[in-house]
């Protein structure tokens, strides 16, 4: 079994205006623990402003003539509210639809709002 490790800078005091301000965004309460792993991306052919761009794929149908699906190419996410790098072998917190991503760290101090 891989080891997990928990996501998120614990020594940061995620009690000043910025963090109250990203945590009053946040709508839903209700978050599921994941484990992050390198996934798929799709990748556009063409570049939008002179820049490569390219999205999270969840198996949602694509147009195969704008996009390539690149296997391993989302290789991490971030927090929503520290911006924390969430990498492969992390936990975090995601709420419905994905919306918002939250680090151990950060879940910890929204969910004692």
């Amino acid at each position: 079994m891989e080891t997990q490790l928990k996501s998120g800078d614990y020594s940061v005091i995620r009690d000043n205006e910025n963090f109250r301000k990203a945590f009053a965004e946040i709508r839903n309460r209700h978050f599921e623990q994941r484990a992050f792993s390198s996934r798929p991306a799709l990748v556009a052919k063409e570049p939008a402003e002179g820049l490569r761009m390219w999205k999270d794929f969840h198996g949602e149908p694509y147009d195969g003539s704008k996009f390539e699906l690149v296997e391993g190419m989302w290789d991490h996410d971030h927090c929503s509210v520290c911006w924390f790098s969430i990498k492969d072998g992390y936990t975090y917190w995601e709420d419905d639809n994905r919306v918002k991503l939250l680090c151990d760290a950060c879940h910890e101090a929204f969910m004692r709002l």
